[in-house]
């Protein structure tokens, strides 16, 4: 009798996963919702003349506050002082934090008994700086394990930790465009660094709209996106205008939990590989082959700042 019980429950998560919510089954009607997530707290790469990792901390989560957006921060432990003013901020304003790993390694680099270390590290380092343990985890490159066993080993480590893993459904490649960025800010050309900050914006827009695509086509409906950026340079200079762009969109923001509250994410992650990748390629990953236009975007993103430097 448990196993009836446990066989229609799961059928049940698919169901409510698959089937068009209210208000999702046309194209016209769709109901956008977003939640806003930052990688490599408290910051990552270069920074602009004059600037510095507290103010452009501050502009990130004004710009933020500015349009309402909750959002969720993923700290890489070893870059935290021990009483960190930036990561202030983030709370102070009512933000939340989670673990991104100690040292940011990539997991198919290490043994998985190293691995737990540096993980476990900056569970007891962030849960003694928020005063409770953080209850999510995502992995750094959104990598798992190229081996199933890898990441079954992974999951297991992370649950004994007390972590949920934190997917993405929109993934993307600014972190391209970052170096490039300041190179033009720290030259005095201004011109250049807006034509990369405008690229930025256009880059996330247009992964934005092919995950809500891939969503529809996967899934019949929208799920409640999770969209992917850093704390960078561009990120604090070019957030408020994306945000902008994403209202005009008519997405809508929401917190991190809320999107985690989908259906669509209880579904079984089946994918084990090298590759990271939105969540909504990992399960049943069989089904598509879809993410080629990742790699596509990424290079074109990376030929595009190429030429805008290269430019007379």
């Amino acid at each position: 009798m448990r196993n009836v019980f446990r066989e229609l429950s799961a059928l049940m998560v698919l169901w409510l996963a698959f089937a068009p919510a209210s208000g999702l089954a046309c194209e016209e009607g769709e109901t956008l919702e977003i939640a806003i997530t930052l990688d490599d707290l408290p910051w990552v790469g270069g920074l602009k003349p004059g600037d510095n990792r507290q103010k452009g901390t501050e502009r990130i989560v004004a710009a933020l506050k500015k349009h309402s957006a909750p959002a969720t921060g993923f700290v890489v432990c070893q870059r935290m002082r021990a009483d960190d003013s930036r990561l202030k901020v983030w709370l102070d304003a009512g933000m939340s934090l989670g673990n991104h790993s100690s040292s940011h390694p990539e997991i198919d680099d290490l043994e998985i008994d190293v691995w737990r270390k540096d993980v476990e590290q900056c569970t007891e380092r962030l849960g003694k700086y928020l005063g409770k343990p953080p209850k999510w985890f995502r992995f750094p490159y959104l990598h798992s394990g190229k081996t199933r066993e890898k990441r079954d080993a992974a999951l297991k480590i992370l649950k004994d930790l007390g972590h949920e893993v934190a997917p993405v459904s929109v993934d993307t490649g600014e972190q391209a465009l970052v170096k490039p960025y300041v190179d033009a800010l720290v030259a005095g050309d201004k011109a250049r660094a807006e034509e990369i900050g405008k690229a930025y914006v256009d880059h996330l827009l247009a992964a934005v709209r092919h995950y809500r695509e891939v969503s529809r086509e996967r899934l019949g409906r929208q799920i409640r996106h999770v969209l992917l950026l850093h704390a960078n340079a561009l990120a604090a200079d070019y957030l408020d205008e994306l945000l902008t762009a994403l209202e005009k969109e008519g997405f809508s923001f929401i917190t991190f939990d809320y999107a985690m509250a989908d259906p669509a994410y209880a579904l079984e992650d089946d994918y084990a590989g090298p590759i990271g990748l939105s969540w909504l390629y990992r399960f049943k990953p069989e089904m598509t082959g879809a993410w080629e236009w990742d790699d596509e975007e990424l290079a074109r993103l990376k030929n595009q700042a190429t030429e805008i430097m290269n430019e007379p």
